[in-house]
């Protein structure tokens, strides 16, 4: 049986009725959530390293860095959950992915809906898994530690970055669909789709992946994407002298 750790939340940003309306959602589905609210990003950084929270919320009312920054900085030495409150610009949106967040609300998201979501994706309230590594070629994922290598080189993924791997890893060698692929990772989220591009755009770049060539996972144009372990180059070698 999988055993329950009591949360905590970081919450970034000084309006202290939309952090506190964020908690309480929270705390319908962790009812011991510990709040943990900064309203300097240098603070919140620190808080991350001091205290362990297991997610992070950040505004963009902080008072002496913007929240891209934040999220930059935090990407340097934390795998955190990285959640930002956007405006209702989608570009905004669109730069808390590159800069390494894991998702976004924006003022006409339902929070309610939002939240348990995120939640359910991150698998806060049961984190231990009972699952082996799952070994695909040179790459190895761990879903009990969150640790990805390939080959001997450790992997800093971030939550949803780990997610997407580890789906697309059991089920290598298969296309999986935009749509399955969206269901699995954001099922509530109607904005899924652009993420699954950009997501894997991202495990690219960790993969030392080439998009036009790609050696680990492979684009299925007009339907979704495939893992597939590289050949070896000695097995390459000797099919191509047969």
């Amino acid at each position: 049986m999988l055993e329950e750790e009591d949360m905590k939340a970081l919450f970034f940003g000084q309006d202290v009725n939309k952090i506190e309306q964020l908690a309480l959602t929270l705390r319908i589905r962790c009812p011991d959530l510990e709040s943990i609210m900064v309203s300097r990003g240098s603070h919140g950084l620190m808080a991350i390293e001091q205290k362990e929270p297991d997610i992070a919320f950040i505004c963009e009312d902080l008072t002496d860095m913007n929240m891209f920054s934040v999220i930059g900085e935090i990407r340097k030495f934390s795998d955190i959950p990285i959640v930002a409150l956007t405006g209702e610009d989608e570009m905004q949106g669109v730069k808390v992915l590159d800069r390494g967040g894991d998702d976004y609300i924006t003022p006409s998201t339902n929070m309610m809906v939002k939240v348990v979501a995120i939640m359910r994706r991150f698998n806060l309230t049961n984190r231990r898994i009972d699952e082996g590594p799952i070994y695909c070629g040179e790459l190895v994922i761990d879903p009990a530690t969150y640790e990805v290598y390939l080959g001997s080189t450790s992997l800093r993924l971030t939550p949803t970055e780990f997610r997407l791997l580890h789906l697309l890893a059991r089920n290598r060698d298969i296309t999986l669909l935009q749509n399955f692929i969206m269901d699995e990772i954001w099922s509530d989220d109607i904005d899924g789709s652009d993420k699954v591009k950009k997501y894997i755009q991202r495990l690219r770049r960790k993969l030392d992946d080439d998009a036009k060539n790609p050696r680990w996972i492979k684009t299925v144009h007009g339907m979704g994407y495939r893992l597939s372990p590289p050949v070896p180059e000695e097995e390459l070698a000797t099919a191509n002298a047969a």
